[in-house]
Order: structure tokens, then C-alpha cells, then sequence
């Protein structure tokens, strides 16, 4: 099974720290896992943003993951893909990048779950919310812990990451439900020191798993 990290940081649409500059951040305080993620940015301007994303990842070792689209990841050279519900499927996203790059996909519903677990080609889950996010468009419902936790046991032994509005104080109740870790945003990338807020985020999460 391929490694996934129990830290996985989003770069945000932020006026004067691009998502380079937050890549680069979280990754000082230890973050491994970057996805890149916009909805502002289109065309010549989003790939030559996602190059330099995976530009900082891969000076720090980092995995860099693309949202949305596996054309992009391949254009930009990313390790792979995050896929919403409405995105390309799973399965085509498998054709396009090949066996080596890895798939995420979000999981929201029981019916979700159940289609992963059919197409048999993922590599994790994103499964949330885990509450309220003004970061995250057409949010679906928030998830009680028990929901999730159903959830998380219904996709094992697939790794799966707790989104949505989470932050450090939150890690042992989110790692109660069974999930390998957390998928933030904002509560590093909005911080104002965001290697600081990556490395608390490192810290619990090593203290909830001990």
C-alpha cells in the first residue's frame, strides 16, 4: 500500500501569500503532504502555479497532490490527484495517471463509501466534514463523530483523512473515529506563522497516536 501521510495541508486562494509561498510554509514545519488546491486561478496561470508548488515540495520531500484534475497533475508534474464528488472519476483518473500516482477521493455519504469500495482504485479518503468550513463550496452535511466513524470502519483498510474545519485541539477525537489523520487548510495556511501551526498539528497528532 502506498505511504500516506496523517498530515495533509491544502493551499488556499489567499490575497498576498500565494500557494507557493504556502506550500513552502507548511512544509518548514514539517508538513509532507501539500495539496494544491484553487478555485480562482484557470488556465496558464493555475499550471504555472502548480509547478511551483510541486517546485517546493520536492525541495522539501514532500508530496505534492493536485485537486480536481489529473490533467493538471500530469501537466504540472504532481504525485498525483484529489478528486471531489462531481470530478472526473476515480476510475478514469487511474486510466490517465498510471499505477504510480496516487488517487484520493472524497467520501460523504454512505453511497460514496460504497462506490469506492466497488472501484477498487483509490489509495485514500478524505472523509468529512468534520464541521462548518467557509473554505469549501456546496459543503456537504457535517458528519457526527459516529458517522464518521461508521464510515472510516465501512472503507478499512483504505486510509482515510478527516476534513473540514479541523484543528489541533479536535486530533484525538478525530483519531477516536478510526481515521489515520487530518486534511486541513485554513487553520495552517491562514495562520499567521504557518510552519508554526503545521508543527503543533504534527505535534498532537504524535501525541494522539502514542
Amino acid at each position: 500500500m502506498k505511504s500516506i501521510s496523517p498530515l495533509q495541508v491544502l493551499t488556499l486562494d489567499l490575497p498576498g501569500r500565494s500557494h507557493a509561498e504556502q506550500a513552502a510554509a507548511a512544509c518548514a514545519g514539517g508538513a509532507r503532504w501539500i495539496q494544491f488546491r484553487t478555485k480562482a486561478l484557470s488556465g496558464e496561470a493555475r499550471l504555472r502555479e502548480a509547478r511551483e508548488v510541486v517546485a517546493e515540495c520536492r525541495r522539501h520531500g514532500a508530496v505534492c497532490i493536485v485537486n480536481d484534475s489529473p490533467e493538471l497533475a500530469l501537466a504540472c508534474g504532481a504525485d498525483g490527484v484529489h478528486l471531489g464528488r462531481e470530478d472526473m472519476s476515480p476510475v478514469e483518473a487511474r486510466r490517465l495517471l498510471g499505477e504510480a500516482r496516487l488517487v484520493g477521493v472524497t467520501v460523504n455519504f454512505p453511497e460514496d463509501a460504497e462506490k469506492v469500495l466497488r472501484e477498487r482504485v483509490a489509495d485514500y479518503a478524505g472523509v468529512g466534514p468534520w464541521r462548518f468550513t467557509t473554505t469549501k463550496q456546496k459543503l456537504a452535511p457535517v458528519l457526527a463523530p459516529g458517522d464518521l466513524r461508521r464510515l472510516v470502519d465501512r472503507l478499512a483498510p483504505l486510509p482515510c483523512v478527516v476534513i473540514g474545519g479541523v484543528v489541533a485541539d479536535d486530533i484525538p477525537a478525530v483519531l477516536a473515529t478510526g481515521a489515520l489523520g487530518v486534511a486541513v487548510s485554513s487553520s495552517v495556511m491562514a495562520a499567521a506563522e504557518p510552519a508554526v501551526a503545521a508543527r503543533e498539528l504534527l505535534s498532537r497528532l504524535a501525541e494522539a497516536r502514542a
